[in-house]
């Protein structure tokens, strides 16, 4: 058997519980060139051509756990499925918004949150016509997810967005109570609205906390759309 021919096997059976994807084949390609190259060096220092072989695959061992990461979903459903929570999200976040109409920052945010909540809507409205009919295509309609790397976005969302909160509230009450405190005055509310400007001041921030939701619902429905090797 040559050489060539034991590469295209080797890789053949690295590959053979992968969906046969655009982004699979261009790695399959990638690492046939950087085995090829390596058995190449390999030869030129004196191996043969066995030993050359043996361990140049060495160095791609780990490519059965990289292609394991992967899940596959079926394409349509699953973003169809992430559209349709996005949309909810928004709207729910503009509705709790809507009695802050009554201060000039919160109606800016009210409005902002209708207007993102339009574009949304447009855009679910959009893929659905767009992908009419896909929903019974055959299993190529997938889409390549690799969880690791979700899971870590998923991770790292909820700390940046916990991060921005305790910023911004830190900022909130130094701009507020800074002075208060500074000058060991006691903090004074007058009256119920002023109350009420504040909490609204503290409160309206939370609703930031749509980018991590839609992140972590994106890794929670991989399992109800994945699509299994033998379909």
């Amino acid at each position: 058997m040559t050489l060539e021919r034991r590469i295209n096997r080797h890789l053949d059976g690295l590959f053979a519980g992968a969906q046969d994807t655009q982004e699979h084949r261009e790695l399959k390609e990638e690492i046939r060139s950087n085995l090829a190259a390596r058995i190449d060096d390999y030869l030129a220092g004196g191996m043969s051509e066995e030993r050359a072989f043996q361990t140049a695959i060495q160095h791609i061992d780990g490519m059965e756990q990289i292609m394991s990461d992967y899940r596959h979903v079926k394409r349509v459903p699953y973003w169809t499925a992430l559209w349709q929570s996005t949309l909810i999200y928004s709207l729910v976040a503009w509705i709790i918004t809507i009695p802050t109409r009554v201060m000039l920052g919160g109606a800016a945010l009210n409005n902002l949150l209708l207007i993102i909540s339009l574009i949304v809507g447009a855009a679910y409205v959009f893929y659905l016509v767009s992908n009419r009919g896909d929903e019974s295509s055959d299993q190529d309609k997938t889409t390549p997810i690799r969880m690791p790397i979700l899971k870590q976005w998923q991770r790292r969302a909820w700390w940046l967005w916990a991060a921005v909160m305790l910023a911004f509230w830190g900022t909130q009450a130094a701009l507020r109570f800074g002075s208060n405190i500074w000058f060991n005055r006691p903090i004074q509310v007058d009256g119920p609205y002023q109350l009420a400007v504040i909490l609204i001041a503290f409160a309206l921030p939370l609703l930031s906390i749509l980018i991590p939701l839609v992140v972590h619902r994106a890794y929670r429905i991989i399992s109800k759309y994945e699509v299994s090797d033998g379909i």
